[in-house]
């Protein structure tokens, strides 16, 4: 099982090594850019380290793989880049995106895509670099878990393809007991680090930030599908804890890490996005201490950091913004200077102003989003006692205005079980909803779905556990092997037809994101008692965020 330690000690471990990787290498230019007056600047500051004892050129300055870019103010210019003018922050009507008008300092002519007759091979998703980095990343933790844990080196023996398929099928019910701080806080950094490795090795979408409008909630999106394919190959695929060391062989194994790891992740990068943008380049506008700016992105940001280090770049890395070492320390200081004296504005700041009408700007999104993708928390009540807390996922594609046809995945723990005792539901049904007001802003709704459920129960011989494991001694005692779970514990399930009706309301919060507020529902299940859990009838309640796809 991942650690939390296991995260710790490889993030320090990482900082340092891309720490020396790095020595004097200088970040990548920045976009942030706004005030006229900094091209005028920065100018001067470059015709004055040209005609310097040591001269220098423009360069050794801003050395990178693409030019420091300066906005302007009012009218854009020749050799702006486009940015979508979604309207991602309201509901109907034409509102402004805050977009980010660039101007390269080394002119370099720009073509829209339909000008260049469809995608460039640079605004393709580079898919080497992205799973030789992802693939990297998963080494890391694979390194430490055989240096930490005598199981997982033990578990090498035997036949690696069987026994990785065993493990897989050994998958269960919704809890993998892992601790709250590596299920809720380890995993979804995990997520997180994916996502970012996905967003660095996407061209068109690499320099978005938060606020771009359309083009953020699509990167997004696309960083939460390679986050999720590459979680669950790091959960059961052919390099995963189910092939190397048969995790779940030898500990409960559930389905809340393919879930959590890759929703709550994106959430996560989300965060680290609003960070980077409010805080962390707040702290840039007032200070040049190189020290204090590395630590800020470095820990202020530290999945984004990780996933530098994936690529082999500096741990502080920034896209959007230019290095912090040397000539640019240089440019950093007099820019801070001129902006205290009242010469310049800030820095680095968000250029809202100039907007470049793009052609999907000029498109009308329909108001009831053709796809929706919900993240869920859910509490449900058994009528016959017991309850259970959990999360899912659901989809739902619309047939009209009014109806939808949904369908969803959750699964829960079973609380206040007796000690050595766990059990949990797993639920997947289909079926229709309707939502007479789905273009506006609060929108009820009632739905019907149908499917099947598994209640599963483990008792575990703690006793019987820790004495096979005190016989086995790390591999030096006198059991030859790592214990498996079938030593000492035994599972009753029992499976059965299930039916869901009720409803709730959703909240819209903009074109892209719905939050539902409240969804109630009654659950009837034709299924068995399972020992002392009778789930045949219950009341659910949960509550979610929702991704709104085809309305921005």
């Amino acid at each position: 099982m991942a650690t939390y330690s296991r995260y710790c000690i490889g993030f320090v471990f990482a900082l340092l090594t891309g720490a020396i990787l790095a020595d004097a290498h200088v970040c990548t230019p920045g976009i942030f850019w706004r005030d006229v007056n900094h091209s005028v600047r920065i100018s001067q500051i470059l015709q004055k380290e040209k005609n310097s004892p040591n001269g220098t050129d423009e360069e050794n300055i801003l050395s990178d793989d693409r030019p420091i870019l300066v906005t302007t103010s009012d009218d854009p210019p020749k050799n702006a880049t486009e940015h979508d003018n979604a309207d991602a922050e309201g509901i109907p009507g034409a509102l402004s995106t805050p977009a980010i008008v660039p101007v390269a300092l080394k002119p370099k002519e720009l073509k829209s895509r339909k000008e260049r007759g469809g995608t460039a091979d640079s605004d393709r998703f580079q898919w080497r670099p992205a799973l030789g980095e992802s693939m990297l990343y998963t080494g890391i933790m694979h390194a430490f878990r055989f240096t930490t844990e005598a199981g997982t080196r033990d578990a090498l023996n035997g036949p690696w393809f069987n026994n990785w398929i065993s493990s897989v099928s050994e998958i269960r019910g919704w809890d993998d007991h892992d601790p709250f701080i590596t299920n809720d806080l380890a995993h979804p950094m995990e997520g997180a680090i994916f996502g970012f490795i996905q967003q660095q090795n996407d061209p068109k979408y690499r320099n978005v930030m938060w606020g771009s409008g359309r083009d953020y909630w699509i990167s997004r999106l696309r960083a939460l599908s390679f986050s999720a394919i590459m979680s669950t190959q790091w959960k059961i695929g052919p390099a995963s804890e189910a092939s190397i060391g048969n995790v779940q062989l030898h500990e409960p194994g559930g389905f809340t890490d393919l879930v959590i790891t890759p929703t709550v992740g994106i959430v996560w990068m989300m965060g680290e996005d609003i960070a980077d943008r409010y805080v962390i380049t707040g702290l840039e506008n007032r200070t040049s201490n190189i020290p204090m700016i590395m630590l800020a992105r470095c820990f202020g940001n530290p999945s984004r950091t990780f996933a530098n280090l994936m690529a082999f770049k500096p741990p502080w890395y920034r896209a959007t913004r230019f290095g912090i070492f040397g000539a640019n320390h240089e440019l950093r200081k007099q820019l801070l200077k001129d902006y205290k004296e009242g010469l310049t504005g800030k820095i680095f700041e968000f250029d809202s102003a100039g907007i470049l009408k793009s052609d999907s700007s000029q498109r009308k999104y329909p108001l009831e989003a053709p796809i929706e993708l919900m993240a869920t928390a859910q509490y449900e009540s058994f009528l016959g006692g017991g309850s259970c807390i959990g999360g899912g996922g659901s989809g739902a594609a619309r047939i009209n205005p009014s109806w939808q046809f949904i369908a969803e995945v959750n699964g829960c723990m079973i609380i206040n079980m007796p000690k050595g005792e766990s059990a949990d539901s797993e639920m997947f049904a289909i079926g229709l909803r309707w939502a007479p007001l789905a273009s506006h802003r609060v929108s009820p709704y009632s739905q019907v779905l149908i499917g099947g459920r598994r209640i599963t129960h483990e008792i575990d011989d703690m006793q019987k556990k820790w004495e096979l494991l005190h016989a086995w001694k790390d591999g030096s005692g006198t059991l030859p092997h790592y214990p498996t779970r079938s030593d000492w514990s035994v599972e009753h399930m029992a499976d059965g037809l299930v039916i869901e009706a009720g409803g709730g309301f959703d909240f819209l919060v903009n074109r892209a994101l719905a939050w539902r507020v409240a969804n109630l529902e009654y659950t009837h299940t034709w299924i068995s008692r399972v020992d002392q859990i009778n789930a045949s009838q219950g009341i659910k309640f949960t509550s979610g965020l929702i991704l709104r796809i085809g309305t921005w």
